[in-house]
């Protein structure tokens, strides 16, 4: 009797093992808790399995997302057709004041693990939610300080996973809440960081006050699922008669003028923009993917309506997205 043929799954199970999740849904794995399953799901948590992750993709011609700690993301109700990868590759190894990182480790836990060791220089981004290597692709920052600024090098692999290499920060071209990740397909794998040194007691209250402040304008994620801030700020030089610029980088905050339109307490389904911050959509119950995209147009088209400008979602989309008609209201 001839033996089954083998599928794409068996073929990824002989690369990949038994780690290889199948149908996993994505609201699992993303800040928002919204997302279909993915047809393939595979944490790597040594940088060797995720270029043997990365290689069997392309090998098998099987569609590949790199996911991190799953903020700034919203997923497809329909899921993703194809492998999904995490990065969990969370070593963190101090020398002196650098420390060389997994890009899967946390945020807030290397802001941590800093203070302990009385080094300064991410205590302004405590709160920001996810890894490390999303916070390097998006160049990840508040008050006029990001990641970039403290980046050494980053180790980084193909696509493909057939070229593996080291640069140097100018490389990546960090710039507000961007880098050259967004325009060339790079993995990040490991990053050298340096810091400074710091005095606990001082770093310690740096943390506080800024954990303070978002939880009394921020939705805490874990108990009110949100991908944070869903627009960019406005671009540098425009202006708006009685809007404030943020602190630090001196932009009009989106969330400034989503204000200025209303749109705090907008629902669409259990979508619903945060009650204490104008540019945060959090996820009041069973959201989906198509509630949200819809309640982003409508914000959208109250400030184009108002202002003339069309804001640029700082958050991701993952999947196959629905067609959403132009907001009227």
């Amino acid at each position: 009797m001839p033996s089954r043929a083998t599928t794409t799954e068996d073929r990824l199970r002989q690369k990949l093992g038994a780690g290889l999740l199948t149908q996993e849904p994505l609201r699992h794995h993303t800040t928002m808790r919204i997302g279909g399953p993915a047809d393939f799901y595979f944490a790597a948590r040594t940088a060797d399995q995720l270029v043997i992750a990365l290689r069997a993709a392309h090998e098998l011609g099987v569609p590949l997302f790199l996911l991190g700690g799953g903020s700034n993301l919203l997923v497809s109700d329909e899921g993703f057709r194809g492998l999904v990868v995490r990065n969990a590759i969370e070593t963190v190894e101090f020398d002196g004041t650098a420390a060389q990182v997994g890009c899967g480790a946390d945020f807030l836990e290397l802001i941590y693990k800093c203070r302990d060791r009385e080094l300064a220089g991410l205590e302004f981004a405590a709160g920001i939610p996810g890894t490390i290597g999303g916070a390097l692709y998006g160049n990840a920052g508040c008050y006029g300080q990001d990641i970039g600024q403290v980046t050494i090098e980053s180790t980084i692999a193909s696509y493909d996973g057939a070229t593996v290499v080291t640069r140097k920060a100018e490389w990546f071209e960090f710039a507000y809440r961007d880098s050259r990740l967004k325009r060339e397909p790079w993995v990040l794998l490991s990053c050298l960081l340096q810091f400074r040194k710091g005095d606990r007691a001082a770093l310690t209250a740096v943390i506080e006050e800024k954990l303070e402040i978002r939880r009394v304008k921020h939705p805490q994620w874990r108990v009110e699922p949100t991908a944070g801030s869903y627009f960019k700020n406005l671009p540098p030089g425009f202006q708006a008669a009685g809007l404030p610029l943020s602190p630090g980088t001196h932009r009009v905050p989106a969330g400034a003028l989503l204000d200025a339109v209303g749109c705090r307490g907008l629902r669409v389904g259990d979508a619903l923009v945060f009650p204490k911050h104008a540019n945060i959509i959090v996820n009041a119950g069973r959201a989906t993917a198509r509630d949200v995209l819809e309640l982003a147009e409508i914000m959208k088209s109250r400030v184009r309506e108002k202002f003339g400008v069309e804001l640029e979602e700082e958050v991701m989309f993952l999947g196959e997205k629905p067609r959403i008609e132009a907001a009227g209201r």
